[in-house]
């Protein structure tokens, strides 16, 4: 009987150490779980701009989809006008990040396209932004900010990184597409740092990359007025 107690003594002390290790073990699971960085998250409903678009189509084609062709077509930077990507950059939680970086990375590029159309856009408003041009033709492509002058001649520099995003302190950032070689598809990936831990946040449109193009120099081009009529100007 003294044997039994014994044992059964012997067994509850090294149960009893073992779910304290267990239960030790879960708890700084969770513990590490709670404590892990918020994500970063960027959102981005693509590429937009008063510029010109190339459209797999002719001018008789066109005229059919008028009603769609605002929304449709690859955009195509000029010196004047050029395609924006706007990005807003957000977190979960009150715990702030802080954005160290960004870096444009070239998916894919192929020659420009020997069919098809080019029609210039029709312009609307502006809004508030963190502006970067984008440099696709340089190697590693350059991401610098936006440098801006005033009616009175001043020159404004853009802030660079880093930024400071928390759940209630978001930024919307616009990177200006000014320069493209040919046909391309691009990336953009933040580089960012909570609570001491390093991450990254990729945007690639679902893996298509965002797509852009130099200026077509032998097809036609026309304006949102002849495409409409569906006929080029005499």
């Amino acid at each position: 009987m003294r044997d039994r107690k014994l044992w059964i003594g012997a067994f509850v002390t090294v149960l009893t150490g073992f779910v304290a290790l267990v239960f030790q073990g879960g708890w700084e699971w969770v513990q590490g779980k709670l404590s892990d960085p918020p994500g970063l998250t960027a959102y981005s409903s693509g590429l937009i701009g008063c510029n010109p678009r190339y459209l797999d189509a002719p001018l008789a084609e066109l005229h059919k989809q008028i009603k769609t062709i605002d929304h449709r077509g690859v955009h195509i930077p000029t010196a004047d006008d050029w395609p924006s990507l706007p990005v807003t950059l957000q977190t979960s939680t009150p715990q702030a990040i802080v954005v160290t970086g960004v870096k444009v990375s070239v998916l894919s590029t192929r020659p420009l396209p020997e069919h098809g159309s080019v029609v210039d856009a029709e312009c609307g408003g502006g809004m508030d932004e963190r502006p970067f041009d984008v440099d696709l033709t340089a190697d590693p492509v350059s991401v610098k900010p936006s440098v801006e002058r005033t009616g009175q001649g001043k020159v404004i520099q853009g802030h660079d990184f880093p930024f400071k995003v928390a759940s209630g302190d978001p930024e919307q950032f616009t990177f200006n597409i000014r320069n493209v070689a040919q046909d391309a598809r691009f990336a953009i990936t933040f580089s960012w740092v909570s609570d001491g831990e390093p991450g990254s946040t990729r945007l690639d449109n679902d893996g298509h990359g965002y797509r852009v193009m130099n200026l077509p120099k032998n097809l036609p081009r026309y304006s949102k007025g002849e495409v409409g009529r569906g006929k080029p100007a005499s």
